[in-house]
């Protein structure tokens, strides 16, 4: 998703910067955390290490009655980039069964904060791929912005986790089923009769809805 008022140029020397040494060591990398908000209640939140280890992470936290009636809409984006001959999964995931998969923490060189907006760096073989995160003011929205910094063309397949919950609960799956029907550049998601619908967009995208759960996620915190 892109905003032609974004910020595009990072400070030479930022405020909060990390380099390999705590973006490549989960505990360190999870110890630190993110959030933007919308200046209407809603935020996005989670840690440099790309996880989330609280029910309170995640990319759309959208105030549905500004301040309040604070609900996950979007939880994750899972980038699975190919270059070359390689496939890069740049998610991070904690299971129940105390596994972490994928491990994406591993493949980033660099975070740090613009402005107010975090910024990942992602180092892809001789690619680098940044990535940022900001909210539009006044607005449930959340832009999630790739540019490709170095190296040749590479594939993106965006898997975009959605939701429907209160921020202090969480979601157990059952047969619910979401309706997702095709707009232009994305999709419409109404999680059930009387939800408010949300949106998700990108431009120069196909879009593939799916009805794929993600059971026996985990939260450590």
């Amino acid at each position: 998703m892109t905003d032609e008022k974004a910020q595009t140029t990072a400070p030479r020397a930022a405020a909060i910067h990390f380099g390999r040494e705590i973006c490549n060591n989960l505990a360190a990398a999870e110890s630190r955390e993110w959030l933007v908000t919308n200046g209407i209640g809603g935020f996005a939140s989670g840690t440099v290490a790309g996880s989330s280890t609280r029910r309170y992470h995640g990319l759309l936290i959208a105030a549905t009655r500004p301040p309040l009636g604070r609900m996950q809409l979007v939880g994750a984006v899972d980038e699975v980039v190919n270059y070359g001959r390689q496939e890069f999964q740049l998610g991070t995931h904690h299971w129940a069964s105390g596994a972490l998969a994928p491990r994406g923490f591993a493949y980033v060189e660099e975070f740090r904060i613009d402005g107010t907006a975090p910024v990942w760096t992602y180092a892809l073989e001789d690619a680098r791929l940044e990535k940022r995160i900001w909210m539009k003011q006044g607005e449930n929205t959340t832009y999630v912005r790739y540019a490709l910094q170095q190296g040749g063309a590479v594939d993106v397949d965006l898997k975009t986790l959605v939701n429907y919950r209160d921020f202090h609960s969480v979601t157990r799956g059952g047969d619910w089923q979401m309706r997702i029907e095709r707009v232009a550049h994305g999709a419409r998601v109404t999680p059930y009769g009387g939800a408010t619908p949300f949106f998700l967009r990108c431009l120069g995208a196909e879009c593939d809805p799916l009805h794929i759960w993600y059971r026996d996620c985990a939260f450590p915190r």
